[in-house]
Parts: C-alpha cells; sequence; structure tokens
C-alpha cells in the first residue's frame, strides 16, 4: 500500500505539472463522510494437529463510522475528471469477544488502513449529477488480545488487503471562486479477506461478502 500511496503522489505531482501546461483543470478536496459496511465471517478452529476442523463458527456483522477523507482530482474535458480519493485515518470495527469471563478470553477487532480509491467522475446531463466509478483498496490489519497457552502468553493473527470496485452518483454545485459543494452516495464490493493466527491448532477467519455504502459531502476548489 505504501508504495500505491507513493506511486500515486508522484503521478500527480507530474499530471499537475501538465496540467498548468495543457490548461487542464486541476482540483482539490475535503470529504467528511459516514461509511456503513458489512460482511460475514467464518471461523475454523483445527485440531492439535492443525489437519482438521473441530468446529466452525458463521456471523455476518456490520457497523457503521464517521471520518473524513482528502482527494485530488483532474478535469480531462468539461464532462470528465479523475482523480485518487485518500482516507488519512484508520477505521475501526466493533471488539468481538470469545470465551468471555474465561482463562482463555480474546478480543479481536480490526482496522481499516490506507482506504484510496482511484476513479473516473462523469457529469450527466442532469444538472450537476454526476457518475462514479472506480477502483478501491484497503489494508485490513487485524488488533487482538488473545489467551493462549504458548510460553510468550498471547498469539496473533496476520494482516490481508481487500480491494473491489466503487460506483456511484452524486450533485456536484458551483459557488465562487473555483469552490463547490459535492453531495454523493457509493458503494464498494470488497474482495475476502483470510487470517490466521500461526498456531499449530491454528485459528482461520474469513471475510466474505465485505460491502460498503459511503455517503459523502466534500467541499472542492479548482484552480
Amino acid at each position: 500500500m505504501k508504495k500505491l500511496i507513493i506511486a500515486i503522489s508522484s503521478l500527480w505531482l507530474l499530471t499537475f505539472s501538465s496540467a498548468m501546461s495543457m490548461e487542464l483543470r486541476p482540483s482539490i478536496g475535503l470529504s467528511a463522510n459516514m461509511g456503513v459496511y458489512a460482511a460475514t465471517g467464518t471461523e475454523n478452529n483445527f485440531d492439535e494437529q492443525g489437519s482438521a476442523i473441530d468446529t466452525t463458527t458463521k456471523e455476518h456483522g456490520a457497523f457503521a463510522t464517521e471520518f473524513g477523507s482528502v482527494f485530488v482530482e483532474l478535469g480531462l474535458s468539461d464532462a470528465i475528471s479523475v482523480g485518487v480519493d485518500y482516507v488519512p485515518m484508520a477505521l475501526e470495527t466493533p471488539q468481538n469477544i470469545s470465551n468471555e469471563g474465561m482463562s482463555n478470553e480474546s478480543t479481536v477487532e480490526a482496522h481499516f488502513e490506507d482506504l484510496t480509491t482511484v476513479y473516473a467522475k462523469m457529469n450527466l446531463p442532469l444538472g450537476g449529477a454526476y457518475l462514479k466509478v472506480g477502483y478501491t483498496q484497503v489494508e485490513v490489519i487485524s488488533k487482538e488480545i488473545m489467551g493462549s497457552t504458548d510460553s510468550d502468553g498471547a498469539s496473533s493473527y496476520g494482516n490481508d488487503n481487500a480491494s473491489g470496485m466503487t460506483v456511484g452518483l452524486g450533485y456536484h454545485h458551483e459557488l465562487a471562486g473555483g469552490v463547490a459543494v459535492r453531495l454523493e452516495l457509493t458503494g464498494t464490493d470488497f474482495s475476502d479477506v483470510k487470517v490466521v493466527n500461526g498456531q499449530t491448532n491454528k485459528t482461520e477467519i474469513t471475510v466474505k461478502e465485505m460491502i460498503g455504502a459511503r455517503g459523502t459531502l466534500s467541499i472542492v476548489k479548482s484552480f
């Protein structure tokens, strides 16, 4: 993900330089977002040899969160723009507690970090309405406090990445001095995520059917 951010930053430095010479229209923006995310998780607990599944638990969960984001955008024509949207903060899921009150009580949550969307924005002939299509990537970081029989008294899951297509509709309203406001609603269908805690009698967690909906209010400055 860090390489992706560096590549995007370098691309936009070159793009803005080209935009000035080609009289294209670069823009920057700040956004306030309300997101709702849902997924189905399956937990497989293996036997002591780690070769067969002892128990399987399947749950569906959802959570809502508020967050900010920033974006840069380049108008290629009066109708089409391309851009990159980045969320500089982690989105945190609620904690999941298993074996509560027991010696092997475990607390697990996930943080979604470096949520980045590369997109194209296409204006519609409906007085400010536009269509947005993009590709989103996020790093899924597991955060856990887990009971264990290991000498260090703890075990941990690994991390994974998720990505998927994003589509949405929005409305753009020009104010004055190159400033505008936008209101949009987008949805993303993410790829599956799988993490394992690294023990012999391992626990494997797979998250599928991960989807997100995001309502966004933005202020935009065009140059």
